[in-house]
C-alpha cells in the first residue's frame, strides 16, 4: 500500500514471485514523483534483484521510495538481520551459478550510494541511493568590484546561493561542496544541507560556509569560499563565527571539516588527525565540540589499539578501549563504496559483519586500485564492535589510521592509503 505521495511505501513477501511486483512499484511510484526514466529503471530493477535474492526465511520486506531532490533513496527494511547480503560487496568473486549472488552484485554496482542501518528491534534496512544527473555548463565569473561586508552573514535566497556557487565554481574556490549550483539548492531544499552567505552593500555574495550532517550528531563544515581578493581570513572568521552562533543553540555535538579551506580558522578547531591528498602533501582534519564529552566505548582491534590509544590521550577523551568480541557470523562481511572519480578516491565503509571481514577488506582495496584509483580511505564506527572486524585487512591493504572524529556514541576513525 501506499502511505502518500512524498513517501510512497509497499511491503511484500521475498523471493522472485514478487520481485516484479516490487519492480513495477518502485518504477511507477519514482515517475510519479518526476524521475527520469533511466533512473526509475535503476531503481527497479535494484528492488527486483534483493527481493528475488532474498529467500523466503527473510520475512516480508518494505519498499520506500525517498525523494531527496539531488537524489532518490529505495530503502528495503527487513525484520532479521541474519540475511546473507554478502552479494552486496563488489569485491567477491562472482559464480555465475549463485544468481542471488550475482543479482545483488548488480544491486550494489547500480547504485551511487549504498548504506545498511539497524530497522527496529532486529530488523536491517538497505538505502539504494540514485543521484540526479546535472547537466554541465560554464559557471559564471563574479564581477570585478565587490564591495566590503555589509552586516552579519546570512542564509541566502535561492538566487543568491546559487551566485555564489557560481562564482566560487569559476574560480575554483570552497572545494568541491561549492560546485553545480542547482545540486546545492536541491541539497538545501531537501533539508540535507545550510548555507551562510556573506554580503555587500547591493546584496552580492562575497563567501560562504556550508554545513551538512556527518555521522550522528556531527557536521560537516565545507568552505569558505571567499570570493575578495583582501581580507580573506576577517570574512571566513565572520563566517564561521556566524555559524557556531547558529549551531551552538541546537543539538549538534561537533564540527568536523575534512578539508580546510585555506582561510579557514584552524586556531578555532583541535587538530584530529591528517589526511594525504593527490599531490602527495597533507592537509589537517579539524574538529571543533560544541558541547562537553560524555565518555563511552570504542571498541579497537589490536592492529589500531596503540594509534587510538594514544590519540584518545591526546585529544582528552573519555573512552574505555575494549577488545571487540569476533563477529557472530563465520562468512558473509560486506563492504560499501563511495567512489570520486575526479578525486580519484574511494572511501569504504563496513556494511555487514563477519569473521572473513578482514579478507573482504583486503579485496576491496585491491579491487579499487586495480581500476585506478590513487587513493583509498575507510571509516569505521569504533561503537560498533563489527566494524573492528575490518581493520586487520585495511592495514594489511596499506590503509594507516589518519584521523580520529569524536563521537561519544562511538568515535569515527578515518584511515587512508598514502596519496
Amino acid at each position: 500500500m501506499i502511505e502518500d505521495e512524498a513517501t510512497p511505501r509497499l511491503v511484500l513477501p521475498p523471493g522472485p514471485r514478487f520481485a516484479a511486483i516490487g519492480a513495477e512499484f518502485v518504477r511507477g511510484a519514482a515517475a510519479v514523483a518526476g524521475t527520469e526514466p533511466h533512473r526509475a529503471d535503476r531503481l527497479a530493477l535494484i528492488a527486483e534483484e534483493v527481493l528475488a535474492a532474498c529467500p523466503a526465511a527473510s520475512g516480508p520486506v518494505s519498499l520506500v521510495l525517498r525523494d531527496r531532490r539531488h537524489a532518490i533513496r529505495l530503502e528495503l527494511g527487513f525484520t532479521t538481520a541474519d540475511l546473507d547480503l554478502a552479494g552486496l560487496d563488489q569485491a567477491r568473486r562472482r559464480d555465475v551459478e549463485d544468481t542471488a549472488a550475482v543479482g545483488l552484485y548488480l544491486a550494489a554496482r547500480l547504485a551511487d550510494h549504498l548504506t545498511t542501518e539497524p530497522a527496529g528491534a532486529a530488523g536491517l534496512r538497505l538505502g539504494f541511493d540514485v543521484a540526479r544527473a546535472y547537466p554541465a555548463r560554464v559557471a559564471a565569473a563574479a564581477p570585478e568590484g565587490l564591495g566590503a561586508m555589509q552586516g552579519t552573514p546570512v542564509e541566502p535566497d535561492d538566487a543568491t546561493l546559487a551566485l555564489l556557487v557560481d562564482w566560487a565554481e569559476a574560480s575554483g574556490t570552497g572545494g568541491p561542496a561549492f560546485r553545480t549550483a542547482s545540486r546545492v539548492l536541491d541539497q538545501r531544499a531537501a533539508g540535507e544541507l545550510t548555507a551562510l552567505v556573506a554580503l555587500d552593500a547591493r546584496r552580492r555574495p562575497l563567501g560562504g560556509l556550508f554545513w551538512q550532517p556527518f555521522g550522528r550528531r556531527l557536521m560537516a563544515l565545507s568552505g569558505s569560499a571567499v570570493l575578495l581578493p583582501e581580507g580573506r581570513a576577517a570574512l571566513a572568521t565572520a563566517l564561521l563565527h556566524a555559524a557556531l552562533g547558529r549551531l551552538a543553540r541546537g543539538s549538534i555535538q561537533g564540527l568536523v571539516v575534512l578539508e580546510p579551506a585555506p582561510e579557514m580558522p584552524a586556531e578555532a578547531f583541535e587538530v584530529v588527525g591528517h589526511l594525504p591528498d593527490a599531490a602527495g602533501g597533507q592537509h589537517p582534519v579539524l574538529f571543533r565540540a560544541l558541547e562537553e564529552d560524555p565518555g563511552g566505548i570504542a571498541w579497537v582491534p589490536e592492529a589500531l589499539r596503540s594509534w587510538v590509544t594514544e590519540t584518545v590521550r591526546r585529544l582528552g577523551l573519555g573512552r574505555d578501549i575494549e577488545a571487540p568480541p569476533p563477529p557472530a557470523r563465520a562468512t558473509g562481511a560486506a563492504m560499501a563504496a563511495e567512489t570520486d572519480r575526479a578525486a580519484s578516491r574511494v572511501t569504504l565503509r563496513p556494511l555487514l559483519a563477519a569473521a572473513d571481514a578482514a579478507a573482504v577488506a583486503l579485496g576491496n582495496v585491491a579491487l579499487f586500485r586495480a581500476q585506478g584509483f590513487a587513493q583509498c580511505r575507510a571509516v569505521l564506527d569504533l561503537g560498533q564492535p563489527g566494524h573492528a572486524a575490518f581493520a586487520e585487512g585495511l592495514v594489511q591493504a596499506g590503509l594507516a589510521p589518519a584521523a580520529l572524529i569524536p563521537d561519544a556514541a562511538g568515535d569515527l576513525l578515518l584511515l587512508a592509503s598514502p596519496g
